[in-house]
């Protein structure tokens, strides 16, 4: 695979992680220009992954694990675009999540760029123990996701949180785990990589 491929894999990696973080800022500060800066990043992602995906198809050079890697950052694009409209709603509707609310969502973002990042050095690396330990933390995320719901649940079911409040949390928590489970599909390409 030519350099100037895997180059222009990796800057949509780049751009991708760059509109999660992004949105991260905006949710932890309330930022309307970095928000605004993610929705531009997504509409580039959106239009470069479709141009990246021919070309791999068309380039008999292009390693087969690498072809439809753009598709899935396409998606996490998709994701982080639905994120970015939770974030919209909140100000609107001037919702508010309880501290431990803010504190979970929180985690649950860095660790969701962190599994991106690491399928990012995946797709230069093709390491089996990298795409193990991808396999392994987008796990945990998984498991963390669904123990943060669970206690979401109990603060709403103690009035602690609001029911306004609560879709557009549980709202976040899909969007992430779905970047999550793209992420993921990365290292499902490697099938090579997972060998024992």
């Amino acid at each position: 695979m030519s350099g100037t491929s895997i180059e222009s894999l990796h800057a949509l990696f780049q751009d991708t992680l760059e509109m999660l973080s992004l949105t991260w800022a905006s949710f932890r500060r309330h930022d309307a220009a970095a928000l605004a800066k993610a929705e531009s990043l997504g509409r580039d992602v959106h239009r470069r992954e479709k141009e990246l995906t021919q070309r791999f198809l068309a380039t008999p050079s292009v390693v087969d694990a690498l072809r439809f890697i753009p598709a899935h950052l396409e998606r996490i694009g998709d994701a982080a675009e639905g994120l970015i409209r939770c974030l919209r709603t909140m100000e609107m509707e001037g919702t508010v999540f309880t501290d431990r609310g803010v504190r979970e969502i929180s985690t649950l973002f860095d660790k969701a760029i962190d599994i991106v990042e690491c399928a990012r050095d995946l797709t230069s690396t093709g390491n089996r123990f990298l795409a193990r330990h991808l396999e392994a933390e987008s796990s945990r995320f998984h498991e963390l996701a669904d123990e943060f719901a669970r206690a979401h649940e109990e603060r709403l079911i103690e009035g602690v949180c609001l029911p306004r409040a609560s879709s557009v949390y549980l709202a976040i928590l899909d969007y992430l785990r779905e970047i999550v489970r793209h992420a993921r599909r990365v290292a499902d390409r490697f099938p090579a990589a997972h060998a024992r």
